[in-house]
């Protein structure tokens, strides 16, 4: 589902998997409309395709994230992986990594992560692809990690056997 983030959110939506509001787009104008007429109050701009890990942005506000849609889909930043882009509701919290492994019933997972994905101290400054990760961690408690296999693993291998 990484190849595109596009379909990712949309199978998210299909089988009710927990996931930010979100404006998939096709076209620079429409993007720019959304962004302006306030559909979601703060955003996270997403190249749908593979962008080397650098294809997420979290602009400071409305002008940067204009130049940003800019920069992706009309200068072609990350070439065709910009074609069409991903507008996400910015969500605040700490970000929790689980990789999993299934063979289409059986899902595994490995101990689960925190990684940091913004080049300065404080959760600021561009993305950077992961910087590294660290395990365990102290939000990982049994009940979320139990919570995330039922809300959102299951539902996406039982999701994806089916389509």
């Amino acid at each position: 589902m990484e190849g595109s983030k596009t379909f990712a959110k949309d199978f998210m939506l299909r089988h009710n998997i927990p996931t930010a509001d979100y404006k998939n787009c096709t076209d620079y104008e429409t993007a720019l409309r959304h962004l302006t007429n306030g559909d979601i109050e703060r955003v996270v701009i997403k190249a749908s395709g593979l962008a080397a890990g650098k294809g997420v942005i979290i602009p400071a506000n409305i002008d940067e994230a204009a130049t940003t849609l800019r920069t992706i889909m009309l200068d072609k930043a990350f070439g065709a992986a910009g074609d069409e882009v991903v507008l996400e509701e910015f969500l605040e919290g700490e970000e929790l990594s689980i990789l999993s492994f299934c063979d289409g019933y059986t899902i595994r997972s490995l101990p689960p992560a925190q990684d940091h994905k913004q080049i300065f101290d404080g959760d600021q400054g561009p993305m950077t692809g992961g910087m590294g990760c660290y395990s365990p961690t102290k939000i990982a408690t049994p009940e979320l990690i139990e919570e995330i296999h039922q809300s959102i693993l299951q539902p996406t291998i039982t999701g994806m056997r089916r389509e």
